[in-house]
């Protein structure tokens, strides 16, 4: 859980609140002080020593990543993984010099306590329109905010708003609308470029009606491959969410 923590967060202070909180839900749990801080300080130590190892193998002058084979990539992705994408793993990484690496869906950490880690602002959500049709996007403002700019555009209303929300119900003569209150956090990504491009990949997978970047052609049987684990992950985030704030309320 410690190297788990030092994984996610890069912010040294809000590392230690991570390891701090961590120790307390340990000691809560009854487990001896000495032998949590010993694990804790040794797995800091290894964390440290394995970085800077990995930053003198992987990275040359320029900043790119690079393999064992000393190929270099302009930056990593992460996607769910569904069987038979390594072939197509290795066609993406030699076409578009992009490491990709693959999640899993379950994982350990998922029964753990997540108030552990402290919520981003940085996120991407889906807002779902009554006609069954959605809207994906990311900000970095917390969905609070972004949801509130959202209801602003949506009640106004005007007729040449640059909003996709309003021009769909606009097209569709009012007979839907999207409702800001059942929009839901995707995932977090506090890096923007990377936000950009998974809002793109979301947004084809969800047939959104917002407009998004464009994705190489290359990604179109990685995608398709992975397009049930993403719905999936979609239709999990959603329901996740809806729990968390009932349970704030």
């Amino acid at each position: 859980m410690a190297t788990r923590i030092l994984e996610t967060t890069q912010d040294n202070k809000d590392q230690q609140e991570d390891l701090n909180k961590l120790k307390n839900m340990l000691l809560k749990s009854n487990y001896p002080l000495k032998e949590i801080e010993k694990l804790i300080q040794q797995t800091c130590q290894e964390f440290k020593s394995n970085k800077n190892k990995s930053n003198d193998k992987n990275d040359d002058t320029t900043g790119q990543i690079k393999d064992k084979n000393n190929n270099e990539f302009i930056c990593s992705l992460t996607l769910p993984y569904a069987p038979g994408m390594e072939v197509l793993k290795r066609r993406l990484e030699k076409k578009l010099k992009i490491k990709l690496f693959f999640s899993y869906p379950y994982k350990l950490q998922l029964q753990f306590n997540q108030s552990l880690k402290v919520p981003s602002k940085s996120v991407l959500y889906q807002i779902p329109c009554s006609c069954k049709q959605t809207y994906v996007g990311q900000t970095k403002v917390g969905i609070d905010n972004r949801m509130k700019q959202h209801s602003k555009t949506i009640n106004d209303n005007e007729n040449n708003s640059n909003s996709e929300m309003v021009k769909h119900f606009q097209e569709k003569k009012f007979h839907c609308l999207f409702d800001t209150n059942d929009a839901f956090i995707i995932e977090e990504e506090k890096d923007y470029w990377k936000r950009r491009t998974k809002e793109a990949i979301y947004s084809i997978i969800s047939e959104s009606v917002n407009t998004h970047d464009e994705i190489n052609e290359a990604w179109t049987p990685i995608l398709h491959k992975a397009k049930h684990q993403i719905q999936r992950k979609i239709e999990s985030a959603r329901e996740n969410y809806n729990k968390y704030k009932r349970t704030k309320t």
